[in-house]
């Protein structure tokens, strides 16, 4: 959870406070305060002299904005992270890991029925046990539950009639 509101917390500052999207073309004000230079230049379009940052009211000239190549490159980075989080989590979901050594889990132990990274069965209470690839194992027990359904459909069939 602390990852999601990181990530909230960067998108939040990666984003402009006109328009409330992310960055593009990214200035900075003296007082330090970031905007998308439409934005700003749009603010201050009808005002002469004094132009008010629009968060702090401080008065700045308007050839005081500066352009910030290093916010523009981290708004870049940052509209990528969600769909790279995404991408993480399918695969994650896809693909279980190991608690202890975080990597892919591998095989099946068939005596306690857990998944097991290949490592793990050295160290593991399982290394005597039966254990096949996660596939294998998957396949065996799909055609286990199979033969199981089949006479129960046909009972339920034979007692409907």
């Amino acid at each position: 959870m602390a990852f999601a509101t990181s990530l909230a917390e960067l998108q939040a500052e990666a984003s402009c406070p006109i328009f409330l999207g992310y960055l593009k073309d990214p200035v900075t004000t003296h007082c330090g305060h970031n905007f998308c230079h439409s934005c700003i230049c749009q603010c201050w379009e009808d005002l002469q002299d004094i132009f008010p940052c629009p968060i702090c009211l401080h008065h700045c000239l308007g050839e005081e904005l500066r352009s910030n190549t290093q916010f523009h490159h981290m708004t870049d980075v940052v509209q990528q992270l969600p769909a790279m989080r995404r991408k993480r989590k399918r695969q994650e979901e896809e693909e279980p890991l190991c608690g202890k050594h975080c990597l892919h889990l591998a095989l099946f132990c068939e005596k306690d029925l857990e998944l097991l990274f290949p490592q793990c069965r050295v160290s593991s209470d399982c290394q005597h046990h039966p254990l096949l690839p996660i596939e294998q194992a998957a396949a065996r027990n799909r055609r286990k539950l199979r033969s199981y359904i089949q006479p129960l459909k046909e009972k339920i069939e034979d007692a409907k009639m």
